[in-house]
C-alpha cells in the first residue's frame, strides 16, 4: 500500500474515530441533563434522542408503575395526549390519496346529517386546521360512552360558530369527533382500525394504537402528580369515551420509527403513495399550523432560521413532547407519567444537540423553605423566600408554581397557612390565575364567599371576559364587574397609534398614552406605566382594574379620553400634537 493511500485511509479512520467521539460526548451530556432533571423530580419518564438519524440516546428514569415499582423503559407505554392529531391526520391524507375524502369538499358531501349551512361551510381542511370555528362538545352525559358520534355532534350543531371558518385558529373536539366519523363512513370499518390498517401497520408502528387493541408486554405507565414531597396517583386521567378524546398510546421507539418517516434519516415504510402527500401534511398554514404539528423556525445556538416541526400537550398525570428537526435528521421525544412541565427540557436538549449551552434545572425554593414554615410559621419563610429571590435569582425554581406546591402540602391539615402562602403569591405575582383559583377555593370551603369572589375577579383583572372565570363568579353566588365581562380583541397598530398622545388631567398633571412592543401603555406624570387591554378599538381596560379607559375619535384621532370606575365617568382632553 502507498504512503498516499495510508495517509487517506488514516485520515479517513481520524475522522470517523472524531465524529464517534463528539456522539459520545454528546450522548454522555445529553443523559446527564436528563438525570438532573430527574434528581429534582422535574422528570420522570422515558426519552429518546438522535442526531443525524443516529440513536444517542434512549431509555428511561423514575418508575412508570410507583406501586408496583416498574422502571420506565423505552418499552414503556404512555398515553400522548394531542400528539394522536399527527395519526389522525396521515390517515386523512391517506384517505384522500385514494380519493376516499376530499380535503377540500364540504362535510356535507360525507355526512349529509349534518345540519345546513354549517354542512357546506366547513372542509375537511378546516377540521384538521382547527379553523373550523366548531363549538366545543361539553355537558356530555354520564350515557355518552353508548351515544353514536350523530349523537354527540347532536348536543352542539346548532350551535352558532365561533367564527367563520377559515378566518382564525381555536381548538375543538368536535372536529375530531366529526373526523373520525367521516373515516368510518368512507372506510366501512371502526376508526381504529382504520388508523391499524393504513398508518400503523404499513410504518410499522407495533406498540402505537388505542390501550384495548395494544398486545405488547411493555410497561403501561400509570399517571401521577407530583406534590412536594411525593407523588399522588391519578385515577382515570384521561378519558375513554369513544370519539370524544380517546387517546392513543404510544412509545419513545415508535415515535422514533414515525419521526423517521417525517425526517426522512432511514428507510422506513411511509403510509403515503405520494412524497407530495408528506410534503402536504408539513406545510403550515398561516397560523404556523400543518395537518397535526406545529411548524416553526428557531434560532438554536449559532444557526438561524432552523425549522422544527412539533407538537406538545399534558392531560392529568401526563406530558408529552414530540419534536422533529428534519433537515438536520435530529429528533427530541419526551413522555412523562408525572405532568412535569417539559418545556425547560426540551430546549436545553435542543441547544446540546446543537452544542450550546443549556440552562441547568434549578432546585424547588418549596421544599428549601417548608423546614421553616415547620419550625418558625409562615410570615418568616416568606419573609426568607423573598430575600433571596432578591439577593440570588439564580439558585432556586422561583415560579409560581413552587408556592402553590407549598400550599397544596398544607390546605389540608393546616388551611390558613396554605391562605398565608397564596395571599403572599398573589401580592407578588398578581397576574398568574391559578393563584387566585387557589385561594376562591379555600376562602369558599371556610364559607368565605366574599373574599372567594373578589380573588377570581382579580384574576379576570388579568383576563377580562373569561368564561371559566366569569362562570366560578356566578357558581360563588356572585356577577362579575361589567367592565370585565369583555374580552380582549386584537387590534391593528394603525388603530392604537390613533390614541396616542399627551392628556390634560389638571394643570400641573398629564396623562400620557404610548405604545410599547405594539401593545398601548398608560401613565401619569413621573409614574410608571399600565398596560391597557383591548376590549374594542376604542376601549380598554386598565390592566389588574376594573377601570376602563373610552377614547373618543375626531376627524380620525383621539380628542379626549373618558375614565369609567365604579359607576364615575371623568373626561380628560388630548393636548394637540407638536
Amino acid at each position: 500500500m502507498s504512503i498516499a493511500s495510508r495517509l487517506i485511509i488514516g485520515l479517513l479512520f481520524s475522522a470517523a474515530a472524531t465524529t464517534a467521539s463528539h456522539a459520545q460526548s454528546r450522548s454522555v451530556r445529553a443523559e446527564a441533563y436528563l438525570r438532573s432533571f430527574h434528581d429534582l423530580d422535574r422528570f420522570n419518564g422515558a426519552a429518546i434522542i438522535v442526531d443525524e438519524g443516529r440513536v444517542l440516546f434512549e431509555g428511561g428514569f423514575g418508575l412508570a408503575d410507583i406501586e408496583n415499582q416498574l422502571a420506565v423503559e423505552a418499552t414503556s407505554r404512555f398515553p400522548i395526549a394531542s400528539l394522536t392529531q399527527q395519526f389522525m391526520a396521515a390517515l386523512i391524507l391517506k384517505l384522500n390519496e385514494q380519493d376516499l375524502l376530499d380535503l377540500y369538499a364540504p362535510i356535507h358531501s360525507v355526512i349529509n346529517e349534518y345540519p345546513l349551512p354549517n354542512g357546506k361551510r366547513i372542509t375537511t381542511h378546516h377540521l384538521l386546521t382547527h379553523t373550523s370555528g366548531l363549538p366545543m362538545v361539553s355537558n356530555i352525559p354520564d350515557s355518552a360512552s353508548a351515544l353514536s358520534p350523530a349523537e354527540i355532534l347532536a348536543l352542539t350543531w346548532n350551535e352558532a360558530l365561533q367564527f367563520e371558518p377559515g378566518t382564525q385558529s381555536a381548538y375543538s373536539n368536535s372536529e375530531s369527533v366529526l373526523l373520525k366519523w367521516m373515516v368510518e363512513r368512507v372506510t366501512g370499518m371502526p376508526y381504529g382500525e382504520a388508523l391499524s390498517l393504513f398508518v400503523f401497520d404499513p410504518v410499522g408502528l407495533s406498540d402505537t394504537g388505542y390501550e384495548y387493541g395494544l398486545t405488547s408486554t411493555g410497561t403501561r405507565a400509570k399517571g401521577y402528580t407530583r406534590q412536594l414531597m411525593e407523588y399522588e396517583p391519578v385515577q382515570d386521567s384521561y378519558s375513554r369515551l369513544p370519539y370524544v378524546d380517546e387517546i392513543l398510546f404510544s412509545t419513545v421507539r415508535d415515535l422514533r420509527r414515525w419521526a423517521s418517516v417525517i425526517s426522512e434519516w432511514e428507510e422506513t415504510p411511509s403510509p403515503f403513495l405520494e412524497q407530495e402527500t408528506l410534503e402536504q401534511m408539513l406545510t403550515p398554514s398561516p397560523e404556523s399550523y400543518g395537518y397535526g404539528f406545529h411548524i416553526r423556525h428557531q434560532s438554536i445556538g449559532r444557526e438561524d432560521n432552523v425549522e422544527l416541526i412539533e407538537h406538545t400537550e399534558g392531560i392529568p398525570g401526563f406530558s408529552s413532547f414530540f419534536r422533529v428537526f428534519p433537515k438536520h435528521h435530529r429528533l427530541i421525544v419526551l413522555l412523562d407519567n408525572t405532568a412535569s412541565e417539559l418545556s425547560p427540557i426540551m430546549e436545553g436538549l435542543t441547544n446540546l444537540l446543537w452544542g450550546a449551552e443549556a440552562e441547568p434545572p434549578k432546585p424547588s425554593i418549596a421544599q428549601r423553605i417548608l423546614p421553616i414554615i415547620e419550625s418558625a410559621g409562615v410570615a418568616p419563610a416568606i419573609e426568607r423566600y423573598r430575600n433571596w429571590r432578591q439577593a440570588r435569582p439564580n439558585e432556586y425554581d422561583y415560579s409560581p408554581n413552587e408556592l402553590m406546591l407549598l400550599a397544596e402540602h398544607f390546605q389540608n391539615k393546616d388551611p390558613t397557612a396554605a391562605i398565608e402562602i397564596l395571599e403572599a403569591q398573589a401580592e407578588d405575582t398578581p397576574e398568574v390565575p391559578l393563584i387566585r383559583f387557589a385561594l376562591a377555593a379555600l376562602y369558599s370551603k371556610q364559607g368565605d364567599t366574599v373574599r372567594a369572589i373578589s380573588h377570581v375577579e382579580a384574576a379576570l383583572a388579568f383576563s377580562p371576559g373569561t368564561p371559566d372565570l366569569i362562570m366560578r363568579i356566578q357558581e360563588l353566588g356572585g356577577e362579575p364587574d361589567p367592565a370585565l365581562t369583555f374580552p380582549t380583541i386584537s387590534v391593528e397598530l394603525t388603530e392604537l397609534k390613533r390614541l396616542t398622545g399627551e392628556y390634560r388631567i389638571d394643570p400641573v398633571t398629564l396623562l400620557t398614552v404610548e405604545l410599547n412592543d405594539e401593545s398601548l401603555f398608560a401613565r401619569r406624570s413621573n409614574e410608571s406605566g399600565f398596560q391597557l387591554l383591548p376590549q374594542s378599538t376604542t376601549t380598554f381596560l386598565l390592566q389588574g382594574s376594573k377601570v376602563q379607559f373610552i377614547f373618543d375619535l375626531v376627524n380620525g384621532r383621539a380628542a379626549s379620553v373618558s375614565i369609567l370606575e365604579g359607576g364615575g365617568r371623568v373626561s380628560f382632553p388630548r393636548l394637540p400634537s407638536c
